[in-house]
């Protein structure tokens, strides 16, 4: 084989005014071809190298400029390029402190990383690299199997997608979306690495759509709905130090957050403030909640953190990284209560999610999505107090404010308002509204559940009001809905909605354009419809279409640390 290699670094831009600048020079040195330069803003140096090895024939490299540099093979019987890059970036609780200019000052630049991970790759040779990669990867993928069919396509992906929309259901692509969320999950949250932003890791544009960043009020956390259910708790880890990374920054903006809307609850000690998230946050900084999403944006969040102890029951986590989180965001919430005339305890100022009346995101008290999210923060924090009998001080204040929250409300329709004030549904705010925030209570939250009769009758009529048509990861969520209201057909009918109206020709999720939390929240959904365990008890199958009359399933977790598999045929079980 003979080729020239040269790679060229995009979006290269002169130093200026808006700092938006970025170097890079290609050069190229015998077998190796190094490309680096800096990212203006951050004064964040980068460096990739490309290593060829040939078996046989030639080698030649030349560098005609700063972005032409190329090794030429000719005549080998074979090449392997072996190629590493990185930042000088380190994650700790500087990079959201600091201003921009110092986020990474003093850090190691990542020319020494960047060539020993190419020495110790080359040392390995591929044989040995695709082997360790093939057993890193498949002990956690061969965890769950999920098996409708027997009979596997002999067409590519795109064309049994095309059929698949027109009516010809496979339910081999069935099965094949559902791995694949995990598959993207495994290739996209390992430790040591940031969490998968809405496009994973894969983005090909200068500036990422939504700016590559991590949305609190509902995206993040559908990126990691399916890591406990589908047995992949360590991809958890990535979101955990993330997060306990900006922890201190997220303190400073609840003390700012109480400050500015409830001064008069703002302890002196910043800490006892606990810490808060806003919608947006990137890599390099954080918001406080506000503008379109209440500081339920929070307990939404640290929904995460309880499933993380309550699927692995490990006493130890729930003490070193859940039990922090939980007090932390609590002592927030309780200073976001206000009392009211009628005794209860309201959000104030509380937003539901990106909804909109009258042309202005829509600003109330006590919105059904803040109250719900605090008082599942607050029953957490109690219990998760309870297993480690830890007598703090402020959960006398949480065991006074959680009778108060009045969390849960009923309107004219039959519905589960969104918004306290709102009589009949869709009379405050989009009638179809892609975010379905005042059923997070339902999912991922426990609170409405079939010990709540009343509120599971009433989320149904929501649910069927909003609609099924959406986003790609609305529909996600819808079909979580519908399979803890135990109706496989409508939580399958979402599924279909999703491979036939919100998913590209590779199966990624599309808002549009790609965004990927649509495969974490439909793979999520499969594990829900095969597998339920947040009612206190065990149940396999609890929500399983007609169309699935018969399969198995293996390696799905249920809280309490337990393994599931099942096999039915007729719809039931085996």
């Amino acid at each position: 084989m003979s080729f020239t290699l040269r790679p060229v670094l995009p979006y290269l831009h002169s130093f200026n005014d808006e700092q938006t600048g970025r170097s890079g020079q290609a050069h190229a040195e015998k077998d190796l071809i190094t490309l680096k330069g800096e990212i203006q803003y951050f004064h964040l140096p980068y460096e990739g190298q490309i290593k060829v090895v040939n078996y046989g024939g030639t080698l030649s490299c030349s560098n005609k400029g700063e972005n032409n540099s190329t090794i030429d093979i000719s005549k080998a019987d074979s090449v392997i390029l072996y190629i590493s890059a990185a930042t000088s970036y380190q994650l700790k609780d500087s990079v959201f402190l600091l201003p921009n200019a110092e986020k990474f000052k003093g850090n190691t630049h990542p020319h020494k990383q960047v060539s020993e991970c190419i020495g110790r790759a080359v040392e390995k040779g591929y044989e040995v690299l695709r082997k360790e990669h093939i057993a890193d990867y498949q002990q956690l993928f061969n965890r769950v199997n999920f098996q409708l069919t027997e009979d596997i396509p002999s067409i590519p992906t795109d064309k049994l997608l095309y059929q698949y929309r027109n009516g010809k259901r496979d339910a081999y692509l069935e099965e094949l979306f559902f791995q694949y969320g995990r598959y993207l999950l495994i290739a996209s949250s390992r430790q040591g690495s940031l969490p998968p932003n809405l496009q994973g890791v894969w983005n090909q544009y200068e500036f990422a759509p939504w700016s590559g960043g991590y949305w609190h009020n509902v995206n993040v956390q559908m990126n990691y709905w399916p890591v406990f259910n589908t047995n992949l708790t360590e991809l958890f880890i990535p979101y955990a130090d993330y997060n306990e990374a900006f922890r201190k920054a997220a303190t400073q903006k609840a003390v700012d957050y109480i400050t500015q809307n409830n001064p008069e609850a703002l302890n002196p000690i910043a800490e006892e403030n606990g810490w808060t998230i806003g919608t947006g946050a990137t890599a390099f900084a954080i918001e406080g909640p506000g503008g379109h999403s209440g500081p339920g944006t929070g307990g939404f969040t640290t929904k995460l953190f309880w499933d993380y102890y309550d699927f692995t029951r490990d006493k130890q986590l729930l003490k070193d990284h859940v039990y922090p989180a939980l007090m932390g965001m609590a002592k927030f919430l309780s200073k976001t209560l206000k009392p009211q005339p009628d005794g209860t305890l309201l959000v104030d100022p509380s937003f539901s999610p990106e909804q909109v009346h009258q042309q202005v995101y829509y600003r109330s008290k006590g919105c059904i999505f803040d109250q719900s999210m605090i008082l599942e923060t607050y029953r957490d924090l109690l219990h998760a107090a309870e297993i480690l009998k830890d007598k703090d001080p402020f959960l006398k204040t949480v065991k006074e404010q959680i009778g108060k929250l009045d969390a849960i409300l009923i309107g004219e329709s039959g519905q589960i308002k969104e918004f306290r004030e709102e009589n009949k549904y869709g009379e405050i705010g989009q009638y179809q509204h892609r975010h379905i925030s005042q059923l997070c209570a339902m999912y991922p939250g426990t609170i409405i559940n079939a010990d709540t009769p009343e509120w599971l009758e009433a989320a149904k009529v929501t649910l069927k009001e909003r609609g099924d048509k959406s986003t790609g990861w609305a529909m996600a969520h819808r079909q979580n809905l519908w399979a803890r209201a135990k109706n496989g057909n409508r939580a399958y009918k979402l599924y279909q909605n999703i491979l036939t109206y919100g998913t590209l020709e590779n199966l990624w999720g599309s808002h549009p354009p790609f965004q990927i939390d649509a495969n974490f929240g439909a793979t999520a959904g499969i594990a829900e419809m095969l597998l339920q365990s947040h009612e206190g008890y065990i149940e396999p199958l609890p929500a399983i279409p007609d169309n699935w009359d018969k399969g198995s399933f293996s390696g799905l977790m249920a809280r309490g640390n337990f393994q599931v598999s099942a096999t039915w045929e007729n719809g039931a079980i085996q």
